[in-house]
């Protein structure tokens, strides 16, 4: 079974960022954070996630919530591991995060968006086998650059990195890298919003969503009035975070891999009660 998403960018001017509408609910949905290029990590969670949902049948989701990319090592081989068949049972989707953004522009115009190299990029350029030596100015000869990125960053990649979606509706889950303006539709938000945020903004309002994200790395996950975050900074700490949302269930499952694992199920009211 395939879940039906719509887009909503559809709807929305050209240039609006794409939010994905799932209209039913899967029978559970991972929400992962930030990656950052860390492969053991990777795999592990999607291990643990595969053991996890064995006993729950019917089709489940695995929501990535951006920063695939930069600072680990192993960015090329995460991309083409999220652009294979997903576990048998599960469908994948990818949210676009600030690295993936700062990524597709580097590749589009690295000249002029060189600042990404300060940011895990030149980590990223290594997983593609564009060697780097320190100190070296990648930009001396930005010619020979872009033929290096044209020969090293395959099309599909490429592809998969301009058309990634910034947000996903299930319910009243809103699933975004960084914020979403919980006081508005979703043809109201705004791509600087939701890939870069701040979080926290969302903490403004008073609604019945609620904002799962990365972007600000926390020492565990960490749930507030109307968001929760997931992002253990895998890339310092070595541990990779993701949360569990049972279909028709107020509660959600912590789920962490590397360092010291944790797993914990956490039934509440998730409108109302606090986590730190």
């Amino acid at each position: 079974m395939k879940w039906p998403f719509g887009n909503k960018k559809a709807e929305l001017a050209p240039d609006a960022p794409k939010i994905l509408r799932l209209a039913g609910e899967p029978v559970a949905v991972y929400a992962i954070g930030d990656v950052h290029g860390c492969l053991d990590l990777f795999d592990a969670m999607e291990a643990a996630i595969v053991a996890d949902g064995d006993d729950l049948p019917g089709q489940k989701l695995i929501v990535y919530l951006g920063d695939l990319v930069d600072r680990g090592a192993h960015s090329a081989t995460i991309l083409e591991r999220v652009m294979a068949p997903a576990p048998a049972g599960f469908q994948r989707v990818v949210l676009q995060g600030n690295h993936e953004f700062m990524m597709q522009k580097f590749l589009e115009q690295p000249a002029k968006n060189a600042n990404w190299l300060m940011y895990g990029g030149v980590e990223t350029l290594m997983s593609y086998g564009i060697a780097i030596e320190p100190g070296e100015d990648v930009l001396r000869d930005v010619p020979l650059l872009t033929h290096r990125l044209e020969s090293a960053v395959p099309a599909t990649h490429r592809e998969f990195l301009a058309n990634l979606p910034c947000a996903l509706e299930i319910g009243k889950w809103r699933f975004a890298h960084a914020g979403y303006d919980l006081s508005r539709s979703a043809d109201q938000q705004s791509q600087s919003q939701l890939i870069w945020g701040p979080p926290e903004h969302a903490d403004q309002f008073v609604s019945d969503l609620t904002l799962v994200h990365g972007h600000v790395p926390v020492d565990e996950v960490t749930r507030t009035e109307n968001r929760i975050n997931v992002d253990l900074g895998s890339y310092k700490s070595g541990r990779l975070g993701a949360v569990r949302f049972i279909q028709n269930k107020s509660c959600y499952k912590v789920l962490a891999v590397g360092g010291a694992p944790n797993t914990s199920d956490i039934s509440q009211d998730l409108n109302h009660e606090s986590i730190t």
